[in-house]
């Protein structure tokens, strides 16, 4: 009669030992939404020749002021007003100063010092509603050196 009893209670225990589920965390399931943000790896920064290739209008300018950094899905964005330059590389001769752009990357510019900038640019690919917002015409071409 013991060893009945011994043998049933064993048998229960190894069952409610043996039927013991943890959560197991499904990662087959998982889809990661911020792959890209979370991978971002340091661009190459180009060279003056490659940028001077890749973009559209090259201006050298000492009139360059930060008019706005809003900050997107934290990511801040620059948007600058340059209000005289030398054209250096362009479709046209002449343009109309001032002229709005939206940047990535901030540019080193002193408020003392009256240093010039070499900027590189291109055409808006991104950021739709802030340049129909701040009349932007160009964008600062990613990766291009700050000069």
């Amino acid at each position: 009669m013991r060893i009945q009893s011994f043998l049933i209670s064993l048998i229960i225990l190894s069952f409610i030992v043996s039927c013991k589920k943890e959560y197991e965390r499904p990662d087959h399931f998982a889809v990661d939404l911020f792959k890209n943000e979370r991978n971002e790896q340091k661009k190459r920064v180009l060279s003056a020749e490659e940028a001077v290739e890749k973009s559209l209008l090259v201006i050298k300018s000492d009139k360059t002021q930060l008019i706005s950094s809003p900050k997107i899905n934290n990511k801040t964005i620059f948007i600058y007003k340059i209000d005289d330059g030398k054209i250096i590389k362009g479709s046209k001769d002449s343009m109309f100063f001032p002229v709005r752009v939206i940047s990535d990357q901030g540019l080193k510019i002193n408020q003392g010092k009256k240093d010039s900038v070499i900027i590189y640019l291109i055409a808006p690919q991104s950021y739709k509603l802030l340049i129909k917002d701040f009349d932007v015409k160009y964008q600062i071409l990613p990766s291009a050196p700050i000069l």
